[in-house]
């Protein structure tokens, strides 16, 4: 409330009165009109009194609510009271969508998070905050077997069936059809996903933002949310995609940080 309005409804109040009060003593001034005016004009000298005091009453109240309200800019006077506090919920809905990515669905706010966590159960996001991975933690082969291509993303390597060199963000790993596929860390799946050059893949959130990808699989043990330990059996190697039809069966592996790739050799002990 504003203390200018406070201040112009005390006045009027405090007129209000002084006019009654004149009245009244005019009227007792005038006794010999009729007697009914006199015993009105002997009550009223209480009932002034009772105004007065309300006066008093409302006036402090009046400077209670000024001190509640405090000091203002007159500038607040011009605008919506809540146009500020508004614009203020709108930016920080704003900032908080960026962090999130738009991804309000699993209840997560305030932290940037992957693509690959898009949709996942409140129970699934608190699972990976949960896990604990670094350049220092050791993974497990997901399926034995010889590297057929390396990790390079620094220099191109050779694809035979594409008779061309590109770089390589994760390694190709030499197997058969139908070869169980281990989790190589424990971890939360976070989606199913099929594409031309790696047919269905598997991705896991490992912790620490990061990602494991497993390709070229085929019957999935595991779905998005799920939980897993390493070791586990979350797949089986499939036929290789056409992309990949002279190396033959394999298995895809890949991890990534922050969407940049890493070599999974940094983490699996590998020996010629």
């Amino acid at each position: 409330m504003d203390k200018k309005f406070i201040a112009a409804v005390a006045v009027c109040v405090v007129a209000l009165v002084a006019v009654a009060t004149g009245t009244i003593f005019l009227g007792q001034k005038s006794s010999n009109i009729k007697t009914s005016s006199v015993e009105l004009n002997m009550t009223t000298k209480d009932d002034v009194e009772a105004a007065q005091e309300k006066v008093a009453e409302f006036e402090s109240e009046v400077a209670s609510a000024a001190d509640r309200v405090g000091p203002q800019d007159d500038s607040d006077a011009d605008g919506y009271e809540g146009e500020s506090n508004v614009v203020r919920a709108d930016e920080k809905k704003e900032e908080t969508t960026k962090k999130t990515g738009g991804v309000e669905a699993n209840g997560e706010t305030g932290e940037e998070v992957p693509d690959e966590y898009r949709g996942l159960s409140s129970e699934a996001a608190a699972q990976i905050d949960l896990l604990k991975f670094g350049k220092n933690t050791e993974m497990l082969w997901p399926v034995e077997g010889n590297i057929m291509i390396p990790f390079d993303m620094d220099s191109t390597v050779y694809f035979s069936t594409l008779d061309e060199y590109k770089t390589s963000p994760g390694i190709v790993i030499q197997s058969s059809q139908g070869t169980a596929i281990k989790a190589a860390a424990a971890g939360v799946i976070t989606r199913l996903e099929e594409s031309d050059e790696y047919g269905v893949c598997i991705k896991q959130a490992l912790g620490n933002d990061y990602i494991a990808t497993y390709g070229q699989i085929t019957n999935p043990e595991v779905a998005a949310g799920d939980y897993v330990e390493a070791g586990q059996v979350i797949g089986y190697v499939a036929a290789p995609s056409k992309y990949y039809a002279k190396e033959g069966d394999n298995l895809y592996f890949a991890i990534s940080k922050n969407g940049k790739a890493v070599d999974p050799l940094n983490h699996i002990v590998y020996e010629d």
